[in-house]
């Protein structure tokens, strides 16, 4: 039967169904995802207006420019650390059965974590050492305060230690991504000296695959086969992924702790080999799918892609000269623009009209008249949004690649319309949910 505008395929073979949840716990406050929802869209907003100025400048290899921090700090903590620390404390409670520790300890990382930022992104801009040395005290303490939250889900959770190891591991390369920050910042400060080119490179690699890779992953692993209607086992390809990765991690970052290239490549190599489990999952979930792609889930399909992309990319660094810095921009924009920030966007267009229509829907006559959530986004915008992200940063990855300034430049022009279209989609929804003649509207179809 069709569900919420999509259309069901014909039944296959899945799998055993795995359980979703342990005991039935309470959900936090709407206003404690919704803020790291609404943070995180600003930050993307924020970063699609630096990407479009600092195009010629990635193109060109100009990876160390203090600008290029700012941004590449806006998309990792503003976008999808902010995203993921907002999705982990909705998810655990209500998907896994264990409550958060405290819900004012969230609000307090949430805020301590949004201060690091700011303070941080100054920090890089005007080249301070000292802000950016506060900015990574109060980024610490929210690391801290939602570690506290959501960390003893491997322990307590019935049916979800496998995701709660993920988190678990995700967390210990935040960690060690974090300080790894601090010997670089150290060095800004005059406290020390380090191999700059090397630490820089763990840290990012710590970051985009590490954290924002290894949580993608683990709670996607629950997520995504419930969104794309696909229920399946999938743990052998899990466990493979999560120990490949974490290897590889491990590897590359005592080579660059060392300043050992032969350690650091051997690391990159196994790197690679783990992004074989990892596309292949993305590969199952699709393929086990019982239902056709609604604009949020091209959303993801597309950053799969990216995923793709970035291994080759990252295949070529290690065969060829890994002293190209274009193609480092390269990398890192199909990871943190392709893959994460994308996949980031899919989701949050099917968790946030949810969470907003359950919460809301009572004092927003817009939303009661449309009386479901899958009509709040409208389709066509999420659609558009998924094509236009996915063709701009397709294209600014091969602009930077091949070192093309002018390309680069209009290849993020186009992406920064796809994530307006997206961002935009959002403030509609509120700003049309709060008018009664919202009823009238019909609903544009969503998924679920």
């Amino acid at each position: 039967m069709a569900d919420n505008g999509s259309h069901t395929l014909p039944a296959r073979s899945v799998g055993r169904t795995l359980p979703t949840a342990g005991e039935s716990v309470a959900a936090p406050p709407f206003l404690l995802p919704a803020l790291h929802f609404f943070a995180a869209l600003g930050w993307l907003t924020v970063a699609a207006l630096l990407v479009v100025a600092l195009a010629p400048a990635l193109a060109q290899g100009r990876i160390f420019d203090p600008p290029v921090f700012v941004l590449v700090h806006a998309l990792t903590l503003g976008v999808v650390t902010t995203a993921i620390f907002g999705t982990l404390q909705q998810f655990v409670p209500s998907g896994l059965g264990v409550p958060l520790r405290s819900i004012r300890l969230g609000f307090v990382g949430f805020w301590l974590l949004q201060t690091g930022i700011v303070l941080l992104i100054l920090g890089f801009w005007w080249w301070r050492g000292v802000l950016q040395m506060l900015g990574w005290l109060c980024i610490l303490a929210a690391v801290g305060a939602v570690s506290r939250n959501v960390l003893r889900v491997r322990r307590r959770s019935v049916h979800g230690k496998l995701v709660g190891l993920f988190i678990s591991v995700a967390h210990s390369a935040l960690g060690a991504g974090m300080f790894v920050a601090l010997a670089r910042i150290g060095e800004t400060i005059g406290w020390w000296h380090v191999d700059r080119l090397f630490l820089i490179a763990a840290h990012a690699m710590l970051g985009t695959i590490g954290f924002g890779t290894l949580s993608a992953i683990g709670v996607g692993s629950r997520m995504l086969p419930t969104f794309l209607m696909g229920p399946g086992d999938d743990r052998v390809w899990l466990h493979w992924q999560l120990g490949l990765t974490s290897a590889a991690l491990l590897l590359f970052s005592v080579g660059a702790i060392i300043t050992n290239g032969l350690v650091m490549r051997f690391g990159g190599w196994l790197l690679l080999v783990a992004a074989i489990p990892t596309l292949g999952l993305l590969v199952r979930w699709f393929r086990r799918r019982r239902r056709t792609l609604d604009g949020a889930l091209w959303h993801v399909a597309a950053s799969a892609m990216a995923l793709a992309v970035s291994t080759g990319i990252g295949l070529c660094l290690l065969v060829g000269d890994p002293w190209r810095f274009a193609r480092w921009s390269a990398l890192l924009v199909a990871l943190l623009m392709g893959w994460l920030a994308a996949l980031i966007v899919g989701v949050m267009a099917k968790i946030l009209p949810h969470l907003s229509y359950i919460n809301l829907a009572r004092t927003m006559p817009g939303f009661s008249a449309i009386g479901t959530p899958n009509g709040l986004l409208r389709e066509d915008w999420q659609r558009w949004s998924a094509f236009v992200m996915a063709i701009g940063c397709l294209t600014l990855v091969a602009a930077l690649a091949f070192e093309h300034s002018a390309i680069a430049r209009g290849a993020a022009i186009l992406w920064a319309i796809g994530v307006l279209i997206a961002v935009a989609n959002v403030v509609r929804m509120f700003v049309l949910g709060r008018r009664a003649p919202l009823s009238r509207m019909e609903p544009m179809p969503s998924g679920e």
